[in-house]
């Protein structure tokens, strides 16, 4: 996953760590967790969340969720 890529789209939509992680039924501890560890993932459910709440396409999805992250 890449981390930086879904927090652009934080910030696109006016998003942050809390609402984000209301949003997907999570608290935001581990939220931040799936945003900083390489081993944690998100569900299939939470990424459908994800894709919906930023109206993500194809291109952007692949991005975010099948890409690792660039240093």
């Amino acid at each position: 996953m890449n981390a930086k890529e879904l927090k652009i789209e934080m910030l696109r939509h006016d998003d942050n760590g809390e609402s984000l992680a209301e949003a997907l039924g999570i608290n935001r501890t581990t939220l931040s967790r799936k945003l900083n560890d390489p081993e944690a993932d998100f569900t299939q459910k939470e990424m459908a969340i994800i894709i919906k709440r930023y109206s993500l396409n194809g291109d952007r999805i692949a991005e975010i969720f099948f890409a690792n992250e660039v240093s």
